[in-house]
């Protein structure tokens, strides 16, 4: 009966931690769960690390069960395009609107709303511009299965086509950046005038001056989105993540599906 209190007790902590808002009591949740997890595969086994260490694999395990079962199956579409297209309701998103006022109030303009589709995956991205930085903010919206999650970009473009992008996006990517395409993660900022501020002090880490910045046209960056998706397949199918099925659809290769793993474990290692 300890021995499953213990494990309760695990469990519970877990849950308490990850009620914080807090990233490294979160870790701790995690690193709790995984407690748990061995400890339930070693004391059902009779107190067997063998057995502990199994039920820990299971973790990493579990998504590789998934990707090749599932994700090697799916074909997604080679050329995505990104039309206009009404905004999710608000019993899919209702804080859209708020944070389309935060956007603004920040100096930025409404230029679009477009969206796209992948297979299952429903993409709305409502897409602002800022005339004086030079600079576009897309709020992005991803529906698959019942499942919604939102995030926040904020994407700079120099005029030697390097393409500079902060973003609270929550997972690691499930293909690669094209090689003119710099990331910065900003998961931890709050409020978007905490995103917008990272994203200056990117730019000037990277020497990126004002003037360095091309000036992009509101009317088509729905246009430049599908530019910019395109660009990461070619960049993808070169380096072998994926590969074309047919003329109009691709699928992960084996080597995508590793890279899909690695992906997920990250993730794990992150929260």
């Amino acid at each position: 009966m300890s021995k499953v209190l213990i494990i309760i007790g695990l469990l519970v902590f877990a849950y308490a931690c990850r009620t914080f808002n807090n990233r490294w009591l979160s870790k701790v949740g995690w690193l709790a769960v995984l407690a748990a997890t061995y400890l339930g595969g070693y004391f059902l086994a009779g107190e067997s690390h063998a057995w502990g260490a199994f039920a820990l694999s299971l973790w990493v395990l579990f998504p590789w069960v998934e990707i090749v079962g599932r994700v090697r199956k799916l074909r997604f579409p080679l050329h995505s395009e990104v039309r206009h297209r009404f905004p999710p309701s608000r019993e899919i998103f209702p804080d859209l609107d708020d944070i389309t006022s935060e956007v603004e109030e920040s100096g930025f303009s409404k230029a679009d709303d477009a969206g796209w589709k992948w297979d299952a995956t429903d993409h709305f991205v409502r897409i602002f511009y800022h005339h004086e930085k030079k600079m576009q903010a897309t709020v992005s919206v991803a529906q698959q299965d019942g499942f919604v999650f939102s995030h926040a970009s904020l994407t700079s473009r120099a005029k030697d086509g390097v393409t500079y992008v902060t973003t609270n996006y929550p997972f690691s990517f499930t293909m690669k950046l094209a090689p003119q395409q710099r990331l910065q993660r900003c998961d931890t900022a709050e409020t978007f005038d905490e995103m917008l501020t990272a994203h200056d002090a990117y730019l000037q880490k990277h020497g990126v001056k004002p003037e360095d910045i091309a000036t992009q046209d509101p009317d088509t960056l729905h246009t430049t989105l599908a530019t910019d998706l395109s660009e990461q397949i070619n960049h993808n199918l070169t380096a072998g993540v994926i590969v074309r099925e047919g003329a109009e659809h691709f699928r992960y290769s084996w080597r995508g599906c590793f890279y899909l793993w690695f992906q997920v474990v990250k993730d794990m290692i992150r929260v």
